[in-house]
């Protein structure tokens, strides 16, 4: 229970200002020691509505007596002295669990039951978690060392990612427990990459064997200026680099990887629009021989060397046979591009 430390300050003020004062001056002090009162009783009736300051029931925590006491699986949420949550701290609640190192659950309405009976009137200042899971003795890590881990883990990854990379939106189990403090959990993959990356954690016993595991994930940003089109550009348009600038751009919402500005002479092969990333797989090398263009083809068959005009039915780079049109018989035959002008039949 709080004790209602400032009552008897109060009523003595009350006393000494009555017998030394006049009549206006005791009504004053009387009002002073009712507001007094008033501000005394709010820390010691906790279960009133208007109290500032609320006990937040922990989802899982770890006991070390036989007894569990509030302070192990609660913390004040608010101002309420160091000195009323010591007492309310140390009220008692039921029995911990027998077996050390064996978590164990209590529901709800089992949680509610019991800080009713032991708390009375402050049990309607708890917040409540679905679920208490309790272990005696032993350690317990919560999401928020998880992430610590994490990050420890795969910060020498994303400073090797070329861009400014950072993680968010973790998803990791609310709380693990281990059977002793010399557990330790590590982090068993280093490696990082633009966009949701799954975490891999091992439970190691103090000589390294692994105890158990279990997985959670981090979605990784990764900012950095790639390729895109600097102008609405068409398919099979030649990338000149008048066509090209840089945005920026986070990776991680990149469907492929993007084109890394080297290499060509490059066409689309298909419509990019302004600012719009250009990716690798929009890229063909620009063809020695274009479709619809004039060429010559030279026929050699042993000593005969026939030359005539024909026209590329396909696209085609050196050394790839096309298909092309005799412009004379008006037949359909096969060449191998020897330059942007000539094909050849062997």
């Amino acid at each position: 229970m709080i004790r209602h430390h400032r009552t008897a300050p109060a009523r003595h003020s009350v006393a000494m200002v009555s017998a030394f004062a006049g009549p206006m001056v005791w009504l004053a002090a009387l009002a002073l020691a009712i507001a007094l009162l008033s501000f005394g009783l709010a820390p010691a009736r906790a279960g009133t509505a208007d109290a500032g300051w609320r006990i937040r029931l922990l989802d899982a925590a770890v006991v070390s007596g036989a007894t569990v006491t509030l302070g192990e699986i609660a913390e004040p949420v608010g101002p309420i002295s160091p000195q009323a949550w010591r007492e309310l701290a140390a009220t008692p609640l039921w029995a911990a669990p027998t077996e050390p190192g064996r978590p164990m659950s209590v529901n709800r309405p089992r949680l509610q039951q019991a800080l009713r009976e032991a708390l009375r009137d402050t049990e309607s200042l708890c917040l409540y978690p679905g679920t208490l899971v309790l272990q005696r003795g032993g350690a317990v890590l919560r999401e928020g060392d998880l992430r610590a881990l994490a990050v420890r883990a795969l910060t020498p990854a994303l400073s090797a990612l070329p861009g400014e990379a950072s993680m968010q939106d973790y998803r990791l189990p609310p709380y693990v427990f281990l059977a002793h403090p010399q557990q330790q959990v590590v982090v068993e993959n280093t490696l990082a990459a633009p966009g949701r990356n799954t975490l891999r954690f091992a439970v190691r016993e103090v000589d390294g064997s692994t105890v158990r595991k279990f997985t959670g994930s981090a979605f990784i940003d990764l900012w950095a200026d790639v390729p895109c089109a600097a102008q609405p550009v068409n398919k099979d348009d030649v990338l000149t680099p008048d066509k090209v600038t840089h945005v920026r751009k986070n990776l991680a919402y990149l469907r492929e990887p993007a084109w890394d500005g080297r290499g060509g002479p490059w066409r689309l092969g298909r419509a990019v629009g302004a600012e719009q990333v250009i990716y690798q797989s929009d890229l063909s090398g620009v063809p020695t021989v274009r479709r619809g263009s004039v060429v010559t083809v030279l026929y050699y068959s042993g000593s005969v060397r026939l030359q005539v005009q024909g026209e590329a039915m396909a696209d085609g780079g050196l050394g790839e046979t096309i298909p092309v049109r005799n412009l004379q018989s008006k037949r359909q035959i096969y060449a191998a591009v020897k330059d942007g002008g000539t094909v050849v039949v062997r």
